[in-house]
């Protein structure tokens, strides 16, 4: 059977990747769109994932989630809509000031040639301070420039620990039924500067662990790469919504590109999913 903590792990990643078949990852979203919604929903959510194991690595993992999922719509607390938990601390009609955050799966050093022999990757998450500046609106789309600094973690559930900081910018457009009626397109931005701590995780190679492909390196803080999201969200009835998306890592000019862990200029993520409502508040937002 699963241990509990792969369970607590597949369930914390599934849960902050939601926001992507919510087509919103930077939370660029005019105020209002929530209005018409029930105040809060549950169901069933599902999602087939397929992504490099960190930046810049030639290896991939495949990810498959089924699990539970709860929606709740406050005026200053949000849960599970466009976001893992959203405290609202400003919303006006052309600045937010919320909370941005963000996962990674965790990943076996020894499904990866080049890790081999080296510790594995933890469960990562990031939480911080997110400014959202509206840039364009109009009837059906919206263009945000959101501000991003976010401290970052690791864990194997017996321990936490901080690796350090990371800026990003981003510039997000979506627009409503832009490929399709009933449907949500979603297009971002968003180059990504990190700290020392946040790159020595992915790129560092310690004494201990070189050999005949790896040899010794030590990572300092600067640009990590430039993530380009694209997402289309299709509501097929009342109950049933589905996503398809892909992430795209421009890796070209990173700071630690000599480290022999630093393999590809360009890497690829995939996701496909559903989102099924089986109950739903009789009260809507308005």
């Amino acid at each position: 059977m699963m241990n509990l903590q792969l369970k607590i792990s597949i369930f914390l990643c599934a849960f902050a990747l939601i926001s992507i078949a919510q087509a919103n990852q930077g939370g660029a979203l005019s105020v209002d769109t929530s209005a018409g919604k029930p105040v809060w929903e549950a169901g069933v959510f599902s999602a087939a994932f397929r992504g490099p194991i960190y930046p810049a690595a030639t290896d991939y993992q495949n990810k498959f989630l089924p699990l539970p999922f709860v929606i709740y719509r406050g005026e200053k607390i949000r849960i599970g809509d466009e976001s893992v938990i959203k405290a609202i601390a400003v919303e006006k009609e052309h600045f937010k000031l919320d909370v941005s955050l963000g996962a990674a799966f965790n990943a076996d050093s020894e499904d990866s040639k080049i890790r081999e022999g080296m510790p594995d990757l933890d469960f990562m998450f990031e939480i911080g301070p997110q400014a959202s500046f509206l840039l364009h609106d109009n009837k059906s789309s919206d263009t945000w420039l959101n501000l991003q600094l976010r401290s970052v973690f690791s864990t194997d559930f017996s321990n936490v620990n901080h690796r350090g900081y990371v800026f990003q910018p981003e510039v997000a457009y979506q627009s409503e039924n832009l490929l399709f009626d009933d449907s949500r397109f979603y297009f971002s931005v968003s180059p990504t500067f990190a700290s020392a701590k946040t790159h020595q995780y992915f790129y560092d190679i310690d004494q201990q662990y070189v050999n005949s492909e790896r040899d010794y390196f030590q990572s300092s803080g600067g640009y990590l790469g430039t993530k380009v999201s694209i997402a289309n969200r299709f509501q097929l009835n009342k109950n049933l919504m589905m996503f398809v998306g892909t992430q795209l890592g421009l890796w070209h000019g990173a700071k630690n590109d000599e480290s022999d862990l630093y393999q590809e200029k360009f890497t690829y993520t995939v996701a496909l999913g559903i989102k099924w409502t089986v109950f739903q508040s009789i009260e809507h937002i308005k």
